[in-house]
């Protein structure tokens, strides 16, 4: 999981290298990703909204929310 200066999420495979899913997040991610299961499923949390890496990105224009992404990984 690689989240981006320009608030793309990007997930890897971690034996091929070869990208599994991508999204835009809308802001730029506020916090670090935090992986956790639940029953044996795995799950990648990240939140994003504004956050101390707004003044290193002017360009951005993220969302006006802090929001929280949780994905769950395939088994």
């Amino acid at each position: 999981m690689r989240p981006g200066r320009t608030s793309p999420a990007t997930a890897f495979d971690d034996r091929t290298g070869e990208i599994l899913w991508e999204i835009n997040l809308g802001s730029p991610v506020s916090g670090f990703p935090i992986i956790y299961a639940v029953d044996g499923r795995e799950y990648v949390a990240i939140s994003t909204g504004f956050g101390r890496f707004l003044d290193l990105t002017p360009e951005l224009r993220p969302s006006a929310n802090n929001t929280l992404f949780i994905f769950v990984l395939p088994e």
